[in-house]
């Protein structure tokens, strides 16, 4: 049980960082595609120092690395999308977009693993949807294409959870966090040249004030929530931390009205939104508590 809650308390701290996260994609003048390379280029440098990090990565079975990879370049396209969602909408848009996860996973998870439907998870996803509704319901007709990209990076999200579920009872969180970081590095360098190419405002270099700010990000708003995200997800299901995961709106949106004066976003019916989401988030929180009781009360 105090494991568990420990796992919730650094879920919670992980969502608040990533929060923080819409904030900076915002604030970073580079668009999306170099904001990614940069952001999982500097990871993968300072986890590179981590003692003894090196040496688990050699240890993985070919198959695991293999698939550990595929998800970290699942991850780097979501960041693309997402961070393409803050830049042609806004930061309160983006992660509104992010409360959709835990309906995808609810949907997704038992459609891959082919598992039972969780009636009680379909319905607190679908609890959901009306605050991302109720939210995004004053949006302007140009922010449609960054809402879009939003619920696509959503969709990656929830695949990247569900996915990385198999592998965190077997592989230490750090050792997970530096190969898929590593691995959507070499992918977007890959596809860099096609970017370049295509882009009418091409590859430039980050001046001093978005390099400080790509090691914040790095460091407070990558390294540190993905690895406690990873650890929550060792001893919680994927449905679970993605429903915590659903405070991120709430954080990012409050911040972006405070530093950003995206003020806008927070009339009644973002309250009211925010009302929902939470009611969501509790509620599961109660339910799962209830289901632990019961299951302490049975006679073994």
């Amino acid at each position: 049980m105090q494991l568990r809650s420990k796992a919730y308390f650094q879920m919670h701290i992980a969502t608040f960082l990533w929060g923080i996260t819409a904030i900076l994609g915002k604030v970073i003048s580079i668009s999306e595609f170099p904001l990614v390379w940069y952001r999982v280029f500097f990871v993968s440098i300072l986890m590179s120092f981590f003692p003894g990090l090196l040496q688990k990565v050699r240890q993985l079975s070919k198959r695991n690395l293999i698939n550990l990879s595929g998800i970290g370049i699942l991850l780097a396209a979501h960041w693309v999308l997402w961070y393409g969602s803050i830049k042609y909408a806004n930061a309160s848009v983006a992660v509104s977009c992010i409360a959709c996860i835990s309906l995808f996973i609810s949907i997704l998870e038992p459609i891959l693993y082919k598992t039972p439907f969780d009636t009680s998870n379909l319905m607190l996803s679908f609890i959901v949807i009306p605050g991302i509704l109720l939210i995004n319901q004053s949006l302007d007709l140009h922010y449609r294409l960054g809402f879009i990209l939003g619920i696509i990076a959503a969709f990656m999200a929830a695949l990247f959870t569900i996915f990385n579920k198999k592998y965190v009872q077997e592989i230490d969180a750090n050792t997970i966090t530096f190969v898929q970081m590593l691995s959507g590095f070499i992918f977007l360098s890959f596809c860099l040249p096609i970017y370049i190419h295509f882009s009418p405002e091409g590859f430039h270099l980050p001046n001093f004030q978005d390099i400080v700010l790509l090691l914040i990000l790095a460091v407070f708003c990558t390294v540190i929530p993905y690895i406690l995200f990873l650890k929550t997800l060792k001893v919680t299901d994927a449905f679970t931390t993605s429903l915590i995961n659903n405070l991120e709106p709430v954080y990012g949106i409050i911040l972006a009205a405070i530093l950003l004066g995206e003020s806008k976003e927070l009339n009644w019916k973002f309250y009211l939104g925010t009302l929902i989401i939470l009611l969501a988030v509790f509620l599961h929180a109660f339910m799962t508590h209830q289901q632990q009781q019961k299951g302490a009360k049975q006679p073994n």
